[in-house]
C-alpha cells in the first residue's frame, strides 16, 4: 500500500514538472522567437513561473524548471537556424543557472517569510525585491551572460556588461511582476479564497496588459519611424553602392583613354598605369590589358610578350572559337604576383566572355559581365569589367582619322568587397545586403544575411546599374539593428515601462497583503489571548482555566481520574528573606522539572502561587504514585540565582467520580487534604476523606465566627492564681482567654486559638486581650485592691511585628500601669521562627520593665546555647510532664533537670498543671520556685478576684 502511494505521488509529481517545463518553454518561446542572445529582454516572465511553481509546491519543481529553461533555449535559436552543439551546451548552462537562482530565492523567500502573497512581517516587500529579484539573478544573469558571449557567438550582443545588466533586469522583472501573478493563478483553485484573493490575479494580470499595450502602440509608432529611417539608410548604401560603380567605371575610362596614346606598352608601364587605382578601388581584384591579337600573328605576339614579361613559358591557352576569331589575350595583369596564371587567358575561349566582348565592341563603352567565378577567387562571386581601348588610324585631324580597336583594359571586381565595401563607407551598421541578376538565384548575401531576421519588415529593394548590367538589391535591417539604431530608445522605454508595472504590482501586491498582515495579526492576536487565557505567564503551564476545559472532557469521557493539589511548603519565606525574583526563577524550575516528570498522560497545571494541580488518569493507586514522585522532586536541591534551595510540598488528593464530579468539589476536597497534610507535618500527601470536609467547614465557619466576635467583644478572659511554693503566697495570675459564643456558648482556648494563629487574626485578638488586661489591672488598682503580676500570652505573629514594643508601651501607659505587673510569656516554637530578631524584641520588653517568661518549655525543640541568652524572669514546665508525677521517672527527670537549668540561670520556674498534693510535694521537695493548677485555683471571671478569693495553701 505504501509503495502504491510513493509511485502515485512520483508519477504527479513528474506530470507537474513535464507541464511546468511546457509552460516554461511556451512562455519564453511567445516572448522571443528569435536568436538564442536574445532572451536578453527586461521582462522575462518564465523566471517568475518557476519561482511561484517552487514556492507553491516545493524544490520537487526544479527540474520542470530546467527542462523547461533548456528547451526554450534551444527551440528559439532553432526558429531561425540550425542549433549546434554550442547552443545546447549554452542552453544547458543556462538552465542550471535557471535551477540555482529559483532554488536559492525560494529559500530566501521562504527563510524570510517575504512570500508576495503571504508575508509574515510588516516590511517585506524590500526583503522580497532583494531575495527574490535582484539579489539572486545575478546568478543566472552572469552564467547565461558568459555563457552566450564565450560558448554561443550568437548576434544582438550590446556588449558583455550591457548583456548581463539586461538579463539581469530581465529576470529581476520577470520574478517581481510574474511570481505574484502566477502564485494568485495557482491559489484560484481553493474555494475558500475571499474575494480579495480572487480578484488579485484579475488585477496583476490588468497591469500585465496595460504595459504589453503600452509597449506595443510604443512598437508600432517606433516601427514606422524605423521605416522611414531604414529607406533612408538603404537609399545612402544604394548611393554609396552607385558611386563605387560610377568611380570604377571612370577609372576604366580613364586607363583606356591614357592606353589609347600608348604605342608600345611595357609591363612597367602598365604597372605604373594602373598602381594608382589599385589602391584606391575596393574590390578590385586585378587589372589586365587584352590587346586584339590576329590568329596569324600569335606566334609573333607570344614570342615578344615572353620577352616583355621575362617569361618563357608565356602562351596563349583557351583557343578561339572559330578559326577567324581574333584573340584577346591576358598580356600585362596587376598585381601579377596574385594573378600570374591568368597571362595568356584568351577571353574569345568562352561563349559568355565572347559575347560580352562583342557587346562591349558593338557598344565602344565598357560592358560589365554576368557574375562569373574568377580565376583570381575560384570560391567568390566577381565580374569584370571590359572597356574597350581604340587607336586612331588615318593622320592626326581626328575628324578625318577611324577608330581601330586596340584591346581591352579589364578590371576583375570581387562582388562581396565591392559592396562591403560601400556599407562600410555609408556608415550604416547592422544592415544586411542580399543581390541577384534579375530572375535569377542571389549570387551575394552579407555574412550573417539570413541568420536571426527579427525585422523582416524593415527592408527595401532597389536595382544598380553597372555598365549595361542590372543588379536587384534588397537591403534588410540585422537582429541589432533596432538596438544599434540612433533613433531607437525602446530598450530604454521597455525597462521603464517594465519597472513601472513592477512598481504598479507592488502597490496592488501591498495592499492586498495589508489586509491578509491584519488578518493574520489578528488571528495571532486571537491565538495568543486564547493562549494566554488558558496558560500561566510565569511557568507556562496551563492554568484554571486550561484545567476547566480539561476536566470537562475527562468527565465527558467518565473514565476515572485523580486530581492532585500541591502546595509548597514555606515557600513565603523564599520570597520575603530572597526576593520574588529568585522564588520566580524557582517556580519556573520545578515547573519544567514537574512537566518532564510526570506521566505522559498526566497534565500538570498552575492555579497560582505555589499552588499546582496535577490531573492523573486512574485510581487511586496511580494518583498516589505521581504524588510521591512530586514530593521526591519537590525535594530536591535547585542551583537558583546563585543559591541553593531546598524546600518540600503538600499535596491532597481527590478522586474522580468517588470525591465529586466537577471542577469546584475535585479542587475544594483536594485542597482540605492539602491542608491536612500541611497540618500533619507537611512533606506528605493526605487522601481526601468526609471527616477531612467536616472539619474544614468547622474550620470555615469558626474562622468566620472569629471574625465578627472580634468586631462585637465577644471574647473574655478568665485568671488563673499562680502560687509561691515556700510561703504559700499568691504571686500572680495568667489571664487565659475564652469565647462567649453565641450560638455555642463559653469556648476553650484550644477551640479557636489554633484557627486565630493559622488565620493570622490572632494579632487582633492578642491586642484585645492584652487591651482587657490593662483594663481589668487598672480597674483593681483603682479599687484598691493588691494586684500580683498579670501572665499574657503573647503570639509569634504580634511579637514579630516591628511596632510591637512601641505599640504595647503606649497601651500600658494610657492605662498608668507599672510595666513590672505584666509577665509577657513566649513559647519556644516563637524562638525557632526568627532566632536573633526574637532575643533583640525580648531584650527590649525587658530594659523596658516587663516581666519575661518561657512558656511550655520542655515541648519544643530550642537550643539551650540560645536559651542562655534569652533574658527571661521564669521559665513554666509544661503540664504534660507535671500530671505523670509520680508514675513516670523519665518526665520527673525532665521537671528536676528544667528546675537545676532555672537555678544555674537565676531564672524562676513555674510548674503548670499542679492538680494533687503529691504533685506539689514533689515540686516543693525539688525547690521548684512557684505553681499552679487545679490544685489552687480553676480560671475564674475577673468579678470574683481578689486577693481572698483563694486558700493559702496548707
Amino acid at each position: 500500500m505504501t509503495l502504491s502511494v510513493a509511485n502515485g505521488v512520483t508519477l504527479r509529481t513528474l506530470i507537474l514538472n513535464l507541464f511546468l517545463a511546457l509552460g516554461y518553454a511556451a512562455l519564453g518561446v511567445a516572448l522571443l522567437n528569435t536568436g538564442l542572445h536574445e532572451q536578453i529582454v527586461p521582462l522575462w516572465l518564465p523566471a517568475g513561473l518557476g519561482l511561484a511553481a517552487v514556492l507553491k509546491g516545493g524544490l520537487r519543481y526544479l527540474p520542470g524548471i530546467g527542462l523547461g529553461s533548456l528547451t526554450a533555449n534551444i527551440l528559439i535559436p532553432a526558429l531561425s537556424t540550425t542549433p549546434d552543439i554550442s547552443h545546447v551546451i549554452t542552453a544547458a548552462m543556462i538552465a542550471s543557472g535557471a535551477m540555482l537562482q529559483t532554488a536559492l530565492a525560494a529559500h530566501l523567500i521562504n527563510r524570510f517569510e517575504v512570500n508576495p502573497l503571504a508575508p509574515k512581517r510588516e516590511r517585506w516587500m524590500l526583503l522580497y525585491l532583494l531575495y527574490g529579484g535582484l539579489l539572486t539573478c545575478t546568478i543566472n544573469a552572469t552564467v547565461g551572460t558568459l555563457s552566450v558571449t564565450f560558448i554561443n557567438d550568437s548576434s544582438g550582443s550590446l556588449g558583455l556588461l550591457l548583456d548581463w545588466l539586461s538579463w539581469w533586469l530581465g529576470d529581476s522583472f520577470g520574478v517581481i511582476l510574474g511570481t505574484p501573478l502566477f502564485l494568485s493563478l495557482f491559489s484560484l483553485a481553493n474555494r475558500k479564497q475571499g474575494r480579495g484573493a480572487r480578484l488579485l490575479p484579475l488585477r496583476l494580470s490588468g497591469i500585465l496588459l496595460a504595459a504589453l499595450v503600452v509597449n506595443q502602440i510604443y512598437l508600432v509608432h517606433l516601427s514606422g519611424l524605423l521605416q522611414t529611417s531604414f529607406r533612408q539608410d538603404a537609399q545612402l548604401i544604394e548611393a554609396r553602392i552607385q558611386s563605387l560603380v560610377q568611380k570604377n567605371l571612370s577609372e576604366l575610362m580613364r586607363l583606356g583613354q591614357e592606353l589609347t596614346k600608348t604605342t608600345d606598352l611595357t609591363p612597367q608601364q602598365f604597372a605604373k598605369l594602373v598602381g594608382p587605382a589599385l589602391e584606391s578601388s575596393p574590390g578590385l581584384r586585378a587589372y589586365s590589358w587584352d590587346p586584339l591579337v590576329k590568329g596569324e600573328d600569335r606566334a609573333a605576339f607570344e614570342r615578344e610578350t615572353a620577352q616583355l614579361l621575362e617569361m618563357p613559358e608565356y602562351a596563349i591557352y583557351g583557343g578561339p572559337i572559330q578559326q577567324q576569331d581574333m584573340l584577346i589575350p591576358v598580356q600585362f595583369v596587376e598585381p601579377l604576383r596574385a594573378n600570374r596564371t591568368a597571362l595568356g587567358f584568351n577571353l574569345y575561349s568562352r561563349e559568355d566572355r565572347r559575347r560580352w566582348v562583342l557587346l562591349a565592341q558593338t557598344q565602344g563603352q565598357a560592358v560589365a559581365t554576368g557574375i562569373l567565378n574568377l580565376t583570381q577567387a575560384p570560391d567568390e562571386p566577381g565580374l569584370l569589367l571590359l572597356q574597350p581601348v581604340y587607336r586612331f588610324v588615318g593622320g592626326n585631324d581626328l575628324l578625318a582619322s577611324s577608330r581601330e580597336l586596340k584591346g581591352f583594359i579589364v578590371g576583375v571586381f570581387t562582388v562581396s568587397q565591392l559592396l562591403e565595401a560601400a556599407m562600410q563607407h555609408s556608415g550604416v551598421q547592422s544592415v544586411y545586403l542580399r543581390a541577384s541578376e534579375p530572375g535569377a538565384e542571389p549570387f551575394f548575401q552579407s555574412q550573417k544575411a539570413g541568420i536571426n531576421l527579427p525585422n523582416m519588415d524593415l527592408n527595401a529593394e532597389f536595382n544598380i546599374q553597372l555598365a549595361q548590367q542590372t543588379w536587384e538589391l534588397e537591403a534588410f535591417a540585422g537582429t541589432d539593428y533596432l538596438a544599434a539604431h540612433p533613433i531607437s530608445q525602446a530598450m530604454y522605454l521597455q525597462v521603464l515601462l517594465v519597472g513601472i508595472s513592477c512598481l504598479g504590482s507592488l502597490l496592488v501586491l501591498s495592499m492586498y497583503t495589508r489586509e491578509q498582515l491584519l488578518e493574520a495579526r489578528v488571528r495571532q492576536k486571537t491565538q495568543e489571548l486564547s493562549w494566554q487565557a488558558r496558560h500561566d505567564d510565569l511557568t507556562r503551564l496551563q492554568n484554571r482555566k486550561g484545567l476547566h476545559e480539561s476536566l470537562v472532557n475527562r468527565v465527558e469521557d467518565a473514565s476515572p481520574f485523580g486530581l492532585l493539589f500541591l502546595d509548597l511548603d514555606r515557600f513565603k519565606l523564599i520570597n520575603d528573606s530572597l526576593g520574588h525574583q529568585v522564588g520566580d526563577h524557582l517556580l519556573q524550575r520545578l515547573s519544567a522539572v514537574f512537566l518532564q516528570s510526570i506521566g505522559p498522560t498526566s497534565e500538570i497545571y498552575r492555579m497560582g502561587g505555589d499552588e499546582f494541580i496535577l490531573l492523573v488518569p486512574g485510581d487511586a493507586a496511580a494518583a498516589t504514585a505521581e504524588a510521591e514522585t512530586l514530593l521526591e522532586i519537590a525535594a530536591r536541591t535547585y542551583a537558583v540565582d546563585e543559591h541553593r534551595l531546598q524546600l518540600t510540598a503538600s499535596i491532597g488528593i481527590s478522586l474522580f467520580p468517588s470525591h465529586g464530579r466537577d471542577l469546584e468539589s475535585l479542587i475544594q476536597h483536594a485542597d482540605t487534604a492539602m491542608y491536612r497534610a500541611k497540618s500533619l507535618g507537611k512533606n506528605r500527601y493526605e487522601l481526601y476523606s468526609e471527616e477531612l470536609t467536616t472539619d474544614a467547614r468547622y474550620h470555615l465557619e469558626v474562622e468566620q465566627d472569629l471574625r465578627q466576635a472580634l468586631k462585637s467583644n465577644q471574647f473574655v478572659l478568665h485568671y488563673q492564681p499562680q502560687f509561691n511554693l515556700e510561703d504559700e503566697q499568691l504571686c500572680g495570675y495568667e489571664a487565659l482567654v475564652r469565647w462567649q459564643h453565641p450560638e455555642l456558648g463559653l469556648l476553650g482556648p484550644d477551640k479557636f486559638i489554633p484557627v486565630a494563629e493559622e488565620t493570622q487574626l490572632i494579632v487582633p485578638l492578642g491586642w484585645q486581650i492584652i487591651d482587657s488586661v490593662c483594663r481589668r489591672v487598672e480597674r483593681w488598682l483603682r479599687d484598691g485592691i493588691d494586684v500580683p503580676m498579670v501572665a499574657i500570652n503573647i503570639s509569634p505573629q504580634q511579637l514579630l511585628q516591628a511596632d510591637f514594643i512601641q505599640r504595647l508601651n503606649g497601651l500600658v501607659d494610657q492605662y498608668g500601669l507599672p510595666r513590672h505587673l505584666l509577665e509577657l510569656e513566649i513559647t519556644e516554637s516563637m524562638i525557632l521562627k526568627d532566632p536573633d530578631f526574637v532575643i533583640q524584641q525580648l531584650q527590649r520588653l525587658r530594659l523596658s520593665g516587663y516581666h519575661l517568661a518561657l512558656d511550655d518549655f520542655g515541648t519544643g525543640y530550642s537550643s539551650l546555647d540560645r536559651i542562655k541568652y534569652l533574658p527571661l524572669h521564669r521559665i513554666k514546665i509544661d503540664k504534660s510532664f507535671t500530671r505523670d508525677i509520680g508514675r513516670n521517672p523519665k518526665d520527673e527527670a525532665v521537671i528536676i533537670s528544667a528546675i537545676a537549668l532555672g537555678r544555674s540561670l537565676g531564672v524562676e520556674v513555674l510548674a503548670e498543671g499542679v492538680e494533687t498534693e503529691a504533685q506539689c510535694d514533689f515540686l516543693r521537695r525539688h525547690e521548684c520556685n512557684s505553681a499552679q493548677g487545679y490544685l489552687f485555683g480553676k480560671p475564674v471571671p475577673p468579678e470574683v478576684v481578689s486577693q481572698c478569693a483563694f486558700k493559702k495553701l496548707g
